[in-house]
């Protein structure tokens, strides 16, 4: 049920309660990809992230949210000697690789490109082991076990990394499991994958520690406040996020590219073993907000040969700490041979953009009726609506080859006709499409909850539109030149 989704997002530890054991773990995993962790109060945390496929219980909540605290037992660091592989161009790893989900991982794992590490540290009956690491600059991994030589199955109940004095970001971070099942059972040894993105502008130490929190998954050990069922961990040890730089390549510096009318910077294509990254920025003095583009398309020329990539993933301010301006973003491509190009260019099929003075839904709740909106929108019929409080907002599209591009979001407050802000009640904030075969027109849906009383409020409400899924076709591109050595 997607509209639970977003209501696990907007826990903070103060609403969650212990139903935790209606939670398959799996879905607990889910949920920490989104960065909900240590119960910082970041605003962006709450937001529903791009992307996300969640399918929740509908009673189910999950405690994710601990803080690191000093146990009466002391960690002891070790070095684990292992072998080197016979033959180094197949190297060998002591857990399963066909468990990989990531692409950019899998990439790294093809070329050889996982870096050994084996420091581990073993505290109160658990062993946490960093196996292999690899990052090009842009994303960095860290494979680890977690080996549980206790009688009782503990969880995750936090993770991250710190360089040196610098924590690495939460929005972003994601863990995953190379395995079917994330608990890990008395006398069981586990191993999983830490994902980040990394600042292309910042300078990040060696000296890293990755921390970890394991947590019992009893009833009372899941709703307690108290350090007794938990353990946590660090482990220190070396990572060279620069270790692929002598194979990194670098195209343009600030090239324009026009679409629609507005006008975008494309200021740096970095080429890595992992992966390709297309950084922009949309000009400040555009009269739309651009929220992205449209099927952009990367393309390489050497000789005869050409290379195109195609549905890249994007990041950006919602969903990674990398960009704090959303007029930012970063489009990140599987990697390809794109070694000794002739030219370059980046081509797209359009933007993802809305005037700035329509970017808020204005509605009656009491009539049922839009008072202003950007063109197109519309009330579903109150009959048709899931649930009481809940708004359905419609939107008809006619290009159909536009599907999928983008998600709209709608803020997390509304102001009443008096000025008063009042935040959503939660549960509600889907965004859905759907369309028929062989169609040439889709539909989009937006549930949103404004809660039981609201319709009491004094009307209008006005809700901002944060992002706005509106595509504007115009295909465009732009030559791209290569950064010249010593620049």
């Amino acid at each position: 049920m997607k509209e639970l989704e977003d209501q696990l997002l907007q826990q903070n530890a103060g609403e969650v309660k212990q139903q935790t054991e209606a939670m398959p773990e799996m879905k607990i995993y889910q949920a920490m990809q989104t960065g909900i962790r240590k119960g910082k109060q970041h605003s962006r945390r709450k937001r529903l992230m791009s992307g996300l496929k969640v399918t929740m219980a509908a009673t189910a909540v999950v405690v994710l949210l601990f803080t690191f605290l000093k146990t009466p037992d002391e960690a002891v660091e070790y070095t684990v000697h292992t072998a080197s592989p016979a033959n180094p161009g197949t190297a060998s790893y002591p857990f399963d690789a066909s468990m990989i989900r990531d692409k950019t991982l899998l990439n790294a794992l093809n070329q050889n490109l996982l870096q050994p590490v084996n420091k581990g540290v073993e505290k109160a009956g658990f062993k946490v082991e960093i196996k292999n690491t690899v990052s090009d600059g842009r994303q960095v991994f860290i494979i680890y076990s977690v080996q549980n030589n206790t009688d009782q199955t503990v969880i995750h109940a936090d993770f991250g990394l710190e360089f040196g004095t610098i924590e690495a970001a939460d929005i972003g971070a994601k863990l995953e499991m190379l395995g079917t099942n994330s608990q890990i059972q008395a006398g069981q040894t586990l191993y999983f994958v830490y994902f980040n993105n990394l600042s292309p502008d910042m300078e990040y130490a060696e000296e890293v520690k990755y921390n970890i929190v394991l947590t019992q998954t009893s009833d009372i050990a899941l709703s307690s406040s108290s350090n007794k069922y938990r353990t946590s961990l660090e482990v220190p040890f070396k990572l060279d996020t620069d270790m692929l730089k002598d194979r990194n390549q670098t195209w343009t510096a600030k090239q324009d590219l026009s679409v629609a009318g507005q006008k975008l910077k494309v200021n740096e294509v970095l080429f890595t073993p992992l992966s390709t990254y297309v950084d922009l920025e949309a000009d400040e003095r555009n009269a739309k907000q651009v929220n992205g583009l449209i099927n952009p398309v990367l393309i390489g020329k050497s000789g005869d040969k050409i290379i195109k990539s195609y549905y890249p993933t994007v990041i950006t301010a919602d969903n990674s700490e990398l960009w704090k301006d959303p007029s930012h973003f970063t489009l990140v491509y599987t990697s390809k041979d794109y070694k000794a190009l002739d030219s370059l260019s980046l081509k797209t099929f359009g933007i993802a953009a809305v005037e700035r003075d329509q970017m808020k839904l204005v509605v009656d709740l009491k009539k049922q009726q839009i008072v202003e909106a950007p063109d197109g929108f519309s009330i579903k019929n109150a009959g048709e609506s899931a649930k009481p409080g809940v708004i359905v907002f419609r939107n008809k599209r006619e290009n159909i080859e536009t599907q999928d591009s983008f998600m709209m979001r709608l803020a997390e407050n509304y102001t009443d006709a008096d000025g008063k802000v009042y935040t959503r009640p939660g549960g509600e904030g889907v965004f859905t499409q759907s369309v028929a075969r062989g169609a040439t027109e889709f539909d989009e849906e937006y549930d949103y909850n404004f809660g039981l009383q609201a319709s009491d409020y004094p009307q209008p409400i006005t809700v901002e539109i944060e992002r706005y899924w509106n595509p504007v076709l115009d295909t465009q591109s732009v030559e791209l030149t290569p950064v010249q050595k010593g620049t």
